[in-house]
């Protein structure tokens, strides 16, 4: 991440929604009753099942891959080897955010995932994933297939303007 996205003593700091670059593909979330606690604030595991529902929205709404044809037919694993969130500020129960997805990172047989949780202009959390993609029968790293790397690559043009 560049330095709109951390401070020069490292530590994160907030992005405002004009920051992020227009062709970026998002989702929109409605937190519901069910994901919070008695307070009426996100549980913070639901934060990591959201993440994960747009991840493959992405995949199959922007990228062109179906997502679980991957994980099925295919038997390609695109599992987590590192996730975070930083947390900005609380989501409370019918709050609707905006989780706009970027590619900061594209190898050989990984890549990463940056997602900015934005309610209006402010930026509520933002959660960083490493992937490895692996065959799931022998359970070990492969190079990423080429359609998808291909897509990643394509995609993570966009995180230029970032």
């Amino acid at each position: 991440m560049n330095s709109q996205a951390r401070s020069a003593n490292a530590h994160p700091v907030p992005i405002a929604n004009a920051d992020l670059p227009e062709r970026l593909w998002c989702r929109t979330v409605i937190f519901r009753h069910g994901q919070c606690d008695p307070a009426g604030i996100v549980y913070t595991p639901e934060f990591f099942n959201v993440f994960n529902q747009v991840i493959e929205a992405w995949f199959c709404e922007r990228l062109g891959i179906n997502y679980y044809d991957v994980l099925g037919p295919r038997r390609t694993g695109l599992g987590y080897v590192r996730a975070n969130a930083t947390f900005f500020a609380p989501c409370t129960m019918g709050d609707e955010v905006d989780v706009f997805v970027s590619v900061p990172k594209v190898g050989g047989k990984s890549y990463s995932l940056t997602l900015h949780a934005m309610k209006g202009e402010k930026e509520m959390l933002r959660g960083e994933f490493t992937t490895v993609v692996t065959s799931l029968d022998s359970h070990r790293s492969i190079d990423i297939p080429q359609d998808i790397k291909d897509a990643l690559l394509e995609y993570a043009k966009i995180n230029i303007e970032l």
